[in-house]
């Protein structure tokens, strides 16, 4: 039976290169987005090497276009990944959108592929580095742990203790994902699969640049970074390239990545370990 490969937000830079990454290893394509010129482009962009290409247009927190996309994806064959691209970021939407989006979308997803995981189906949810800043209300974990609860948005404002900002919701609604893709990994582990988060650094696409022109912390983090993904020309407006990211996605879909699971990728080029001894020097300042 033929080896299907799903790819939400695949009209997005980074959607686009993990759909060419695990292209080869798979028999099917399907790529969703909400971007339907833009999801064209991709998918025409891919077709010509020689594998079927599908597209489901729609925006993958509704929970119709979630139903609908597994099941194309099985009628098409065997589910071999499950790339979970798509997102808002703190200057796309406000703070009920981003919990909606990038969190209660993720858990809907994983739970909506379970039942079609097989021996060597692998799941990898984007997360973000920031969600490995700062410190976490054991409190608000347990909020984020139940998405899916109709009163999500009043539980996060009242845990939050306030109105809640864009900046602050994405980096707990992707500590959430982190934290759901490490459950669904003993769901999806019962069926033979795999379930990772993967956590990019600053990398240079549009969304990322949307981001540094509104936030000038951005610049102050990229300047931080110890290195400079290779793959980028000189002077860089952000250290990371959607390339770095593909291929992380990949190894994690391969055999190779056979016994990871539960656990979530940090692909910053160093930045949270920067971070951490900058925290460790002021520590040992005071």
């Amino acid at each position: 039976m033929s080896r299907v490969a799903v790819v939400t937000g695949a009209a997005g830079a980074m959607g686009s290169a993990c759909a060419e990454a695990i292209g080869p290893r798979s028999d099917v394509l399907l790529l969703t987005d909400r971007d339907e010129p833009g999801l064209a482009v991709t998918a025409g962009r891919l077709r010509p090497d020689g594998r079927e290409v599908v597209t489901v247009v729609g925006d993958i927190a509704d929970p119709g276009i979630i139903d609908d996309l597994q099941r194309r994806a099985a009628d098409l064959g065997d589910l071999g990944s499950l790339v979970h691209t798509a997102g808002v970021s703190p200057s796309m939407a406000d703070w009920e959108e981003i919990l909606r989006v990038d969190l209660a979308g993720v858990v809907r997803l994983l739970d909506a592929f379970v039942g079609d995981v097989v021996s060597g189906t692998t799941a990898v949810c984007l997360a973000s580095v920031s969600a490995h800043m700062g410190t976490f209300d054991p409190a608000m974990d347990t909020v984020l742990d139940t998405p899916l609860e109709p009163d999500l948005a009043a539980r996060f404002r009242s845990c939050f203790g306030g109105e809640p900002d864009p900046g602050s919701t994405y980096r707990l609604a992707k500590r959430g994902v982190i934290r759901a893709c490490e459950r669904a990994a003993v769901a999806w582990g019962a069926g033979g699969g795999r379930v990772l988060s993967l956590s990019p650094g600053l990398i240079d696409t549009g969304m990322g640049r949307l981001e540094l022109a509104e936030n000038p912390v951005k610049e102050q983090l990229a300047e931080l970074t110890p290195i400079t993904s290779p793959r980028l020309g000189p002077d860089p407006l952000l250290p990371g390239h959607t390339g770095d990211i593909a291929d992380a996605v990949a190894f994690l879909c391969s055999d190779r990545a056979a016994f990871i699971s539960g656990c979530d990728l940090r692909v910053d080029g160093g930045l949270i370990g920067a971070m951490n001894q900058l925290v460790d020097i002021s520590g040992a300042d005071r």
